[in-house]
């Protein structure tokens, strides 16, 4: 009798185990997060989406925190130390523009849910899919699409000790990218100056009503080893197009007059047309400057302003602006 019960306490942990490595193996559901409601806190669940921002990432406290967007809306995810850890040594830390399914615990607190990774296998990423773009192409882009583009670097500025930001330009259009700083999911950022060239993909992003480039990794931006040359429009066509746009032109200096705030210079092409180039603070910056003169070839690209005269002149941003040609 005795052995009798004890084959039935094994048959019965058995039986427990089975079902629940059973009920383990079936693939669960994928839910959305708009279907969560109160009742289901402390489920076991699973969604799919795609991050459209950095993680939080706090490796000495052993911390993981992203946001995870549906077609239902948006949840933060959560992980926590052995499950950070083993995320961080296999290089699995989801990075904006990433496709993602994650199962975990539900926790629901003043009617906000959040998702709590218990294993790293629980995670899984899909790397996404890059479409190389114009960056006039930005706006017609949707929150997490993931993008490749090449432009010029026009600005570099630091963001507290943990964000880069890189304005970019290619032609009329301007966009920020974004670079996190200190992130061993992300890698360690180029090192960029202002007028390189870089082939750059990352995933879209937004703030204040303006789309932006979220940098995917270390190795999702490139310095390209030769500077694009200048895309040159006729001088006699400036005349014909409306202020606020980007051009660049080249031609023979005729003429530089300089004041004590600003030094003016036109250019003429072949044709006879002139092209009038404004410059401020920013003539005092060209390395050529003290040697220019009358008769030597100048490429030039800025933005075509009309002054308060009336008057339209080209004004260049950046000592790269302007490239000379000695005769």
């Amino acid at each position: 009798m005795r052995v009798a019960k004890i084959l039935i306490v094994f048959l019965a942990i058995g039986s427990t185990i089975a079902f629940i490595l059973a009920s383990q193996a079936r693939p669960r559901p994928t839910i959305s997060s708009a279907a969560i409601q109160p009742a289901m806190n402390f489920a076991y669940v699973r969604l799919e989406g795609i991050l459209t921002d950095y993680p939080t990432l706090a490796e000495a406290d052993g911390y993981l925190s992203f946001r995870l967007r549906d077609r239902g809306g948006e949840m933060r995810v959560q992980a926590y130390r052995v499950v950070v850890n083993d995320l961080l040594r296999r290089k699995r830390i989801p990075m904006p523009g990433d496709q993602v399914s994650v199962e975990g615990t539900l926790r629901i607190r003043d009617d906000e849910a959040s998702l709590t990774i218990n294993d790293p296998a629980e995670l899984r990423i899909t790397p996404p899919v890059v479409k190389a773009i114009r960056l006039n192409a930005l706006d017609a882009t949707v929150l997490g699409d993931v993008v490749g583009v090449t432009a010029q670097v026009r600005r570099i500025r630091e963001v507290g000790d943990s964000l880069r930001v890189v304005s970019l330009r290619e032609g009329n259009t301007t966009a920020d990218m974004l670079l996190p700083l200190n992130s061993s999911a992300f890698g360690r950022p180029p090192d960029l100056r202002v007028g390189d060239w870089v082939s750059a993909e990352g995933s879209m992003g937004e703030f204040r009503g303006r789309k932006q480039l979220l940098a995917l990794r270390e190795a999702s931006i490139q310095l390209l080893p030769v500077a694009r040359a200048f895309e040159l429009r006729p001088i006699a066509t400036l005349g014909k197009e409306p202020p606020a746009q980007w051009f660049a032109v080249s031609g023979t200096v005729r003429d530089i007059r300089s004041t004590a705030q600003s030094t003016r210079i036109e250019i003429q092409d072949d044709q006879g047309n002139i092209a009038p180039i404004q410059l401020f603070d920013l003539w005092h910056s060209l390395p050529f400057s003290p040697t220019l003169k009358v008769g030597d070839s100048l490429a030039a690209q800025g933005e075509w302003v009309e002054t308060r005269n009336g008057r339209l002149e080209l004004r260049p941003e950046l000592p790269v602006d302007l490239q000379v040609f000695k005769q």
